[in-house]
């Protein structure tokens, strides 16, 4: 049996190893209760960044005004693991903490390769330092364990500078993985542990065989160790079909998206689906063991019907053509999206109808009526105007007899 199931005691005594980084309680929850999720899509990532960490609540909800921050994003030789996190990902993210503390914004990762390195080979220091944060190094470790483990499992070594992080942001990408099926925001904490030379516990993790339940169910025990506040998962270019290297018969796709949570299992579950959308190799089922260990060890919420999705595009412009019949009833995403005055909806007809295009609150209440009554077939479009709104989320609802959509959109002051 696998030894992270058994759950042998082991005393306290036997090892002089620490308990679990905690972590801040999620603060960003729905007023019905639930953690909400963001998916925001785009070709901008500052503008999609800024769009969905306004939408999830702001990170003020986190991050105090004078307090530390640890960024973790992903950082590995771009030609053999192109979906790194790009410079402008980093910089954009070390920029928007910025705006809400005057304290130390640390960046650090850890991979194959020296960190300097690699942070000099991406050209990182630069942009960094110009942007508000510190490149760090990550050399000394703690020793860390649950006490539940078998005792043949290693003390896994987490590095000091994660572990004693006030706030740490898992800035991750999205990519195929061919010993764990999936790296997202789960399996981007096995980058915070280590030892000399890669060794030790990571060596640990490595050494069960690829895609077995033993292998599955160690990554989130890892993450448990660490328990990162908030998921950013940069999700522009994804590695599909095998991975993470090129080499491993690896494609880039581009699918545009970014997904900010305060819920990492949440993150995990909702990736692995925008995964099997853009992948028709991969099936979510084979990363259950690592999704039902982060359940039990209390990592978020693996139900996404418990979750308050939000999903709204940038300022991307429709497709609609007035000099087309629309063969199908749609519902545009409003543009400019975020506005900070007002913005233009547009929704498509295929035939003659009585509609209502009604705006609404994140709380449900109707904010106000943009269109009530009957409308021909063909293009139309409605201005919208957030004149005395507070800035937020707002959605807006088109309804029919036989049809119903609704999107998000972001008014900014």
């Amino acid at each position: 049996m696998f030894a992270f199931s058994s759950f042998s005691k082991v005393l306290r005594s036997e090892t002089l190893a620490i308990d679990p980084r905690v972590r801040i309680p999620n603060p960003f929850i729905a007023p019905n209760g639930r953690p909400i999720l963001v998916c925001v899509e785009g070709d901008n990532y500052r503008e999609m960044l800024d769009a969905g960490l306004q939408a999830i609540g702001g990170l003020d909800r986190l991050i105090d005004n004078n307090q530390d921050i640890l960024i973790k994003p992903n950082l590995v030789y771009a030609e053999e693991y192109p979906t790194t996190s790009s410079v402008d990902s980093i910089a954009a993210t070390i920029e928007a903490v910025r705006s809400v503390t005057s304290g130390v914004i640390n960046v650090g990762d850890k991979g194959g390769s020296g960190d300097l390195e690699i942070y000099e080979y991406l050209n990182l220091e630069p942009a960094v330092t110009q942007a508000g944060g510190n490149l760090i190094t990550f050399s000394g470790t703690y020793d860390v364990r649950r006490d539940s483990w078998d005792p043949d499992i290693p003390d896994f070594m987490v590095y000091t500078d994660i572990y004693d992080a006030p706030i740490l942001i898992n800035l991750c990408s999205l990519k195929r993985h061919y010993a764990a099926f999936l790296t997202c925001a789960i399996k981007h904490h096995v980058g915070a542990v280590s030892g000399p030379m890669r060794q030790d516990t990571r060596g640990y993790l490595h050494s069960l065989p690829d895609n077995s339940p033993e292998f599955l169910q160690t990554i989130p025990e890892i993450a448990g160790l660490i328990n990162s506040e908030l998921t950013i998962v940069d999700a522009r270019s994804i590695m599909a079909i095998n991975g993470p290297l090129l080499m491993y018969g690896g494609e880039i796709r581009e699918i545009g998206k970014i997904v900010i949570s305060g819920d990492m299992l949440a993150t995990e579950v909702y990736c692995a689906g925008l995964m099997a959308e853009n992948d028709d190799t991969f099936d979510p089922n084979t990363i259950i063991p690592t999704l039902e260990r982060a359940d039990e060890l209390g990592l978020g919420t693996s139900d996404l019907s418990q979750v308050e999705i939000i999903e709204f595009m940038v300022n991307i412009k429709d497709d609609f053509s007035n000099n087309l019949r629309p063969d199908k009833f749609e519902l545009s995403q409003n543009y400019p999206n975020p506005f900070n005055q007002s913005t233009n909806i547009k929704f498509a007809l295929p035939e003659s109808s009585n509609i209502t295009l009604k705006v609404y609150d994140m709380l449900g209440r109707e904010i106000k009526t943009l269109a009530d009554g009957f409308y021909t077939a063909g293009i139309h479009s409605v201005k919208f105007d957030g004149g005395g709104l507070a800035s937020g989320i707002y959605y807006y609802h088109l309804t029919t007899p036989n049809y119903m959509q609704k999107r998000a959109m972001a008014f900014l002051k």
